[in-house]
């Protein structure tokens, strides 16, 4: 068979939609094969183990990756959710970056706060048990800190004098424990957290704070990244 009688072959092998054995030689998609998936135009997430870290100093613990871009690690061949962050991470790190949708791959009991419908204000006038009204705005906590580095009998924050720290201000050093998730909507309203220890600030800086350690509960150490507030 001559070369341009094995191409017209070729050439109507392609054309026809039954003729698949021709296009998986070849390598080229089938049109038709019901297997190919149509991919969804809203991007998904999945929060990951960043397997750079702890190889390089300014690599995160945990990195958002789309859900079809996950890279390959040995965990994964075994088990391909070894490197999936555990739900109580997911919350700690928040919405996904641009507004995306975490996939349900992740395996999460919630959505992230830019899927959540907005709240109809209250329209009752009435009096709730700590005397403010109804209507009336919630009152903001303390602002919360987080340790940045860790001395033998000292600490350095990241509240300045802008929190309202001053020498001789009394910090609470807590550490998050459960995520308590609400059964029915699915919204995660908060953390259970306890005091592992405290702190008094000693001088503030312009970005940070040092405090002497002041008490430590038994059998615990603090840690970067543990939340400092003021006491």
């Amino acid at each position: 068979m001559t070369l341009q009688r094995l191409s017209v072959v070729v050439a109507l092998a392609l054309a026809l939609p039954g003729c698949s054995t021709v296009r998986e030689v070849l390598g080229l998609p089938n049109p038709g094969d019901p297997s190919v998936a149509i991919r969804s135009a809203e991007t998904r997430w999945v929060l990951i183990k960043n397997p750079r870290f702890g190889d390089v100093a300014s690599e995160p613990e945990y990195i958002w990756v789309e859900e079809d871009k996950i890279p390959f690690t040995i965990k994964g061949v075994f088990n391909r959710n070894a490197i999936l962050a555990p739900p109580e991470i997911v919350a700690k790190y928040g919405s996904p970056p641009g507004g995306g949708k975490i996939s349900p791959r992740q395996g999460v009991p919630y959505q992230t706060a830019a899927s959540e419908p907005p709240r109809a204000p209250a329209a009752s006038t009435g009096t709730t048990a700590n005397g403010r009204g109804a209507g009336a705005p919630a009152v903001a906590g303390p602002k919360r800190g987080l340790v940045v580095y860790v001395d033998t009998t000292r600490i350095v924050v990241d509240l300045t004098a802008a929190d309202g720290v001053r020498p001789g201000s009394l910090l609470s050093l807590r550490r998050n424990k459960i995520p308590i998730v609400h059964p029915v909507t699915g919204e995660v309203l908060g953390e259970l957290d306890e005091e592992i220890a405290t702190a008094r600030v000693t001088e503030t800086r312009d970005r940070f704070s040092v405090a002497d350690v002041q008490t430590v509960a038994s059998g615990t150490q603090i840690q970067i990244k543990d939340q400092v507030v003021l006491k």
